[in-house]
């Protein structure tokens, strides 16, 4: 059963090509998401996977730890059995279909960007919103 899930989060840690026992190459890593506010504030956990071409054009796309990162997948939870102590617990699976770089602010360093769909990322203002001062005298950028 699929069960779509969509997210924006952090990549925790450089990407790196691995190669399955059948020869599939692929890309296994950890998004943070940031949940609630204040002290209430913490951070959800997700492993990642992609497979094949979309395995290559992840790695192609300068991912790496710190980039923001809007996926869209097939969540599963997994339970596991910890080698400590026996006990269980579960993880958040999601093979990703679907990826986007999210802006934040900083130019761009490679004007070859692109989505994990083969699309270009998007132009415009440096954090891809318009500047205030493109905007009318009611705030909008149109009369």
């Amino acid at each position: 059963m699929f069960t779509p899930i969509t997210l924006t989060g952090r990549v925790t840690a450089d990407l790196e090509i691995q190669t399955s026992s059948n020869g599939t190459e692929y890309i296994q890593f950890n998004v943070a998401v940031n949940k609630g506010y204040g002290e209430q504030e913490h951070a959800n956990f997700y492993q990642c996977i992609l497979f094949g071409k979309a395995a290559e054009r992840l790695s192609k796309a300068g991912v790496k730890k710190g980039s923001l990162l809007f996926i869209t997948g097939d969540l599963d939870l997994v339970e596991y059995t910890r080698k400590a102590d026996g006990s269980k617990g579960t993880i958040a699976k999601i093979t990703v279909y679907e990826w986007n770089y999210v802006p934040t602010g900083k130019r761009a360093e490679s004007s070859n960007a692109s989505s994990g769909n083969g699309t270009p990322a998007s132009a415009g203002a440096e954090d891809g919103f318009m500047d205030m001062e493109d905007c009318g005298e009611n705030g909008l950028p149109f009369n």
